[in-house]
């Protein structure tokens, strides 16, 4: 083997191999202390692409199952107050059957016409104060305007009113029927959406998670290769030392 003392190649050989197994050392325990195995695009460009993509997807799968679930629990409160205008239509029904009967005199009809119209705002009440966030839920007022001009006060007025009543309870049927369908249709997408994101999330893992198990023995091996370009960079160095001294250098 020849010596050089002007340029020690075996010595920078050893210097450039070192510090690439150096640096791939340092990438292998970063990827272990960060669990993946793509930590910059320089790992791998497409990988990360990919990964992100896929990542970002499962993200918005994510919003928008809780949107869907939002609505739902809009749909339960819509729900629910229409089943409390339900109670009191049906009350508002009964009210209408004892007015009709010829044994009611016009002052009782009369009391029987304030109770149905303390029942009629209560209904009001219960459609102008249900919200969700702050947005009225029951704004169509189903039902509620054929109510508005009951007249319990004749026994002909009585008999209308249970016809009003009951194409109210109709109308609010049909609404609840509405909600029901609505419902099963947003549990439905949540269902699905949330498939779509369990599958998203791991097929970004499979691209971008890192097998420690293989990776802790990729470490081991990069681990011996950089004490022995360590060695190899130490023994060149002394050469080129002992070369000079040779010399008189």
């Amino acid at each position: 083997m020849s010596l050089s003392i002007n340029t020690n190649t075996v010595g920078q050989s050893a210097a450039n191999a070192f510090r690439s197994v150096s640096d791939a050392f340092d990438r292998s325990l970063e990827k272990i202390a960060s669990g993946k195995s793509i930590n910059r695009a320089a790992d791998d460009a497409s990988g990360m692409v990919i990964a992100g993509s896929l990542n970002n997807a499962a993200l918005s799968m994510g919003q928008q199952s809780r949107n869907a679930s939002d609505s739902i629990a809009m749909l339960q409160i819509r729900e629910s107050a229409l089943g409390q205008a339900v109670g009191i239509l049906q009350g508002i029904g009964e009210k209408a059957i004892q007015a009709a009967s010829d044994t009611q005199t016009p002052e009782t009809r009369r009391a029987i016409q304030e109770d149905v119209g303390k029942q009629i705002q209560a209904l009001t009440d219960i459609y102008k104060g249900t919200t969700f966030n702050g947005q009225p839920l029951l704004s169509d007022a189903p039902g509620l305007a054929e109510l508005a001009e009951l007249d319990l006060s004749t026994r002909e007025g009585a008999e209308a009113a249970q016809e009003a009543v009951g194409e109210a309870l109709d109308v609010i049927d049909s609404a609840r029927s509405d909600v029901g369908s609505r419902q099963i249709q947003l549990e439905a997408d949540i269902s699905n959406l949330g498939t779509q994101q369990v599958e998203a999330m791991r097929s970004a893992s499979q691209i971008e998670d890192v097998d420690i198990a293989e990776e802790m023995m990729n470490m081991k091996r990069l681990d011996l290769l950089k004490k022995t370009s360590a060695f190899a960079q130490s023994k060149a160095n002394i050469q080129g030392q002992r070369v000079a001294a040779l010399l008189g250098g």
